[in-house]
């Protein structure tokens, strides 16, 4: 049996700035899905803004198991729902 703690979730990602994720000095681990059809670029610890960062394409994913602090997001078109795993 895990003694670990997993976050499953969603977030609608805007065509403006959106946290998807607050800081967390313990995770250990973070999967995000791009569930929409729409690109959204991802930001570590700064404003979102469209292309730049990281770019998730629609059904792309992005895991780090180095990053602690926040994670936002933005849309390109319209909104998009992300999802993640968090541990």
């Amino acid at each position: 049996m895990s003694r670990l703690t997993a976050v499953n979730t969603g977030v609608s990602v805007g065509v403006t700035d959106t946290l998807i994720l607050a800081q967390n000095l313990g995770r250990r681990e973070v999967t995000i899905v791009n569930d929409g059809a729409n690109v959204v670029y991802l930001a570590l610890g700064a404003a979102a803004v469209a292309n730049a960062g990281i770019r998730l394409a629609a059904g792309a994913s992005y895991t780090t198991n180095l990053w602690e602090g926040t994670i936002r997001g933005i849309a390109l078109t319209g909104a998009t729902n992300v999802t993640l795993c968090e541990y």
